[in-house]
């Protein structure tokens, strides 16, 4: 502290607050919500905050100051999660026995006109029409629309709501010899279920659709009252964490090795994620590449959608298919193998 100057002690005091909410944010997904309250925002910026921290090791690394260790040790603690944050290099494997598996929020097939261009129902089928998972996991999924997945000789389609009936779709390649849903109490959301026979072996695949935060647009995290808007994101950090746990206990009972895919609603160094993944690898963790964004609103770009399978089936490849925006969310793809 002694060789620092003045301002040089404004930035450790400030690097020191950064370095302490990272590490806040590495404690509060082992809470439930209703302990870190406000704190579960950390989910939402991670991101933001490793990015912070790394930039004060650089400065503190020009300034050859010991203070970068500062930095160091927060980035370090949170070492697991950065990795769930960017991936360096892919996996390209195959195997003459893989499957694949597709998870895609389909945003009601743009029913309500956000993506001001017609027949985006029509797009959406003609590519999953290309990409030809074996399963295909759909969330926001609605049926009066022009699209066809007749190559699908199986499905399991759950719908809720009075005026306008969306939910949750399986289509699958393979065999279902028994499904069914979980039914959330007081919500849109849901998630579903299907055993599936691959070869000689049954899976148990859940496609899931957490608690939804209802933000049109980001502008809405900035102009809408803090308040309000704080505590009703707290509910919904409440409301995924106690839905993760009704799937994880409906897990823990399958006889057969799982699958979770869908849409969180929320990120990766989340509480619901962390009931989740576990007993489970990240599709993305084990063979993806980049960052791996399947949510972008502009300046707020999110890893939200996953595909988690058991750690006793094999990752072979993942790929997030940011290249097709059809959706407020990008399809993401993972190529399996049963061991």
């Amino acid at each position: 502290m002694k060789n620092l100057s003045i301002t040089q002690k404004i930035i450790l005091l400030v690097n020191y607050i950064f370095a302490l909410l990272l590490l806040i944010a590495f404690a509060v997904p082992y809470l439930p919500p209703k302990y870190t309250s406000v704190l579960s925002f950390s989910s939402l910026v991670f991101p933001v905050l490793v990015l912070i921290n790394i930039l004060f090791v650089l400065y503190w690394l020009v300034k050859l100051k010991k203070q970068l260790l500062v930095s160091t040790l927060a980035l370090l603690i949170n070492f697991n999660n950065i990795q769930a944050l960017y991936q360096w290099e892919g996996k390209n494997l195959s195997d003459d026995h893989a499957f694949s598996v597709m998870s895609y929020n389909v945003r009601l097939f743009n029913t309500y006109k956000w993506i001001h261009k017609k027949g985006i129902d029509v797009d959406i089928s003609n590519y999953i029409k290309d990409q030809s998972p074996d399963i295909l996991c759909l969330q926001e999924f609605k049926k009066d629309v022009k699209t066809d997945f007749s190559q699908y000789k199986y499905q399991h389609i759950i719908l809720k709501g009075q005026k306008r009936k969306a939910g949750l779709a399986l289509f699958s390649k393979y065999k279902i010899i028994d499904k069914g849903d979980l039914k959330f109490d007081h919500t849109y959301n849901n998630t579903i279920w299907s055993d599936i026979i691959i070869r000689n072996d049954t899976v148990r695949i859940y496609n899931i659709h957490l608690q939804s935060f209802k933000i049109k647009k980001p502008e809405d995290l900035v102009n809408n009252d803090k308040h309000i808007l704080s505590q009703k994101l707290i509910q919904v950090f409440q409301k995924q964490y106690e839905q993760a746990k009704i799937i994880q206990k409906h897990i823990e009972q399958s006889p057969y090795p799982v699958i979770v895919t869908g849409d969180f609603n929320n990120t990766a160094f989340s509480s619901p994620y962390k009931v989740l993944v576990d007993g489970k690898n990240d599709a993305f963790v084990e063979a993806g590449q980049g960052f791996g964004i399947t949510w972008q609103y502009k300046w707020l770009p999110l890893r939200i959608d996953f595909i988690l399978p058991d750690e006793k089936i094999k990752v072979l490849k993942f790929e997030t298919l940011n290249y097709i925006k059809l959706s407020d969310h990008y399809p993401i793809k993972a190529w399996l193998l049963l061991d």
